[in-house]
């Protein structure tokens, strides 16, 4: 009873008059944890405005190629980047004027020719959207470490305070909340300040792996109407007049082969 009766006094404690009380462990781990949070809300602020500019020019490009068709943007591209559809285009016109394209399209006749240059293509646009996507994954190795690694970091604390005090009390020979106060409280901070941490840094975490995967989804669905509107098949032109059989003089289609 007398213990939680003294419980009142140590609690009402202000927070600068339990860090000023805390060993050089506990405010190690508070300093870690602090930093760590300041990279999670710095890394989320970063990719959210990335995302949403990826996403709104990624949208007008999409718009526009199915308007317009994906030949008659690709060399208006550029103008849309940084999106991953316009890094994709740039690299789609490219291979056009590699391999002697016209009006944003490559033409072949041989069937067997087109599906060898339409793997080409989807080889080089596939490379492309994985560097890009890389680019939106970039830092997110920082959230998840956090989201694991930030409650181990004030449990540790926690166990250390708790240890701190049962020393304490060993040492007194007694079991007050002045020799044990100082001890929770520390263990309570850190595990507080790593859950603070960890908490932020794991719904960030998963809002962007969300949004990474979307538009994963959305590009495989753009590289493949890119490849089929950039590498096509040309129909082969024929004498109109040489492909129209002669009639007989009975005013019937002959019925042989010419």
């Amino acid at each position: 009873m007398e213990f939680f009766a003294a419980f009142p006094a140590a609690a009402g404690r202000s927070l600068p008059q339990i860090l000023a009380q805390s060993g050089p462990v506990g405010l190690t781990i508070l300093t870690m944890t602090f930093a760590l949070s300041v990279m999670t809300w710095a890394i989320a602020w970063d990719r959210a405005r990335l995302y949403k500019k990826l996403r709104t020019r990624g949208d007008a490009l999409r718009r526009a190629a199915g308007s317009r068709g994906v030949a008659a943007v690709l060399p208006d591209a550029e103008k849309y980047l940084p999106a991953i559809e316009a890094a994709i285009l740039v690299e789609a016109n490219r291979f056009v004027q590699a391999n002697g394209g016209e009006n944003g399209a490559i033409a072949i006749e041989d069937p067997a020719e087109v599906e060898q240059e339409r793997n080409r293509l989807r080889g080089l646009l596939d490379g492309r959207a994985l560097n890009e996507i890389g680019e939106m994954e970039r830092h997110l190795i920082l959230l998840s470490t956090t989201s694991a690694g930030a409650p181990f970091l004030g449990l540790f604390g926690t166990v250390w305070g708790i240890m701190h005090s049962f020393m304490s009390m060993g040492m007194e020979g007694s079991a007050t909340i002045e020799i044990v106060g100082g001890g929770i409280a520390e263990a309570l901070v850190t595990t507080m300040a790593g859950l603070g941490a960890a908490i932020p840094a794991l719904v960030a975490y998963n809002l962007c792996v969300r949004a990474v995967r979307r538009k994963e989804t959305q590009i495989d669905l753009f590289v493949s109407r890119v490849v089929d509107g950039v590498v096509v098949r040309r129909t082969a032109q024929r004498n109109p007049s040489a492909a129209r059989p002669a009639r007989t003089t009975a005013g019937v289609w002959p019925t042989t082969t010419p």
